[in-house]
């Protein structure tokens, strides 16, 4: 499990089809990393993003889509993986901890340093609750009962692989 950015270009031609995905600029001192791989389908690895903790999240309880993760009982993030969706894993960047100024501007070390630390509780979490695991089973659920709620709150997941793969032949 690793932490990565998206080609910007691919990520806009999969919004045509799933306006919900994430967008990833949000100025020279913010940084959407994802994480993955959750799980892989061929060429393509399934990854998703973590997300600031907001007042509703608090009385919300984990499920199969949304997981809260923790650091000294305190929320640090929580992950949709409703939002989960594929990428070829050609369009993904590796985020090196040591180059991820490259990626975003930091007033001073300090600044850089916690944010590392930020990510690398993430991932203890992503780790610890499994969230791989839990990415297949979702994927299995939404076309298994298709009209569930659940269901309904995730990207229809088959429709952007294929996009995926129309992208993939088009730029060959």
């Amino acid at each position: 499990m690793r932490w990565y950015t998206v080609n910007e270009e691919y990520l806009n031609y999969l919004r045509k089809f799933e306006n919900r995905l994430p967008k990833i600029d949000y100025g020279d001192n913010k940084l959407k990393p994802f994480f993955g791989e959750l799980f892989s389908i061929g060429d393509l690895v399934y990854i998703t993003q973590v997300s600031h903790p907001k007042r509703r999240h608090y009385s919300m309880k984990n499920n199969k889509d949304f997981i809260k993760l923790f650091d000294k009982n305190r929320i640090i993030a929580v992950v949709n993986l409703n939002y989960m969706f594929p990428v070829h894993k050609s369009k993904l960047y590796e985020i090196k901890y040591g180059e991820i100024d490259k990626l975003r501007y930091f007033e001073n070390e300090r600044m850089k340093r916690n944010y590392i630390s930020l990510l690398k509780k993430e991932m203890r979490e992503i780790k610890n609750n499994n969230v791989s695991k839990m990415a297949k089973e979702l994927y299995e659920h939404r076309y298994e009962y298709p009209n569930s709620r659940i269901s309904n709150r995730c990207f229809d997941f088959k429709k952007i692989e294929q996009k995926c793969i129309e992208y993939k032949d088009n730029m060959q």
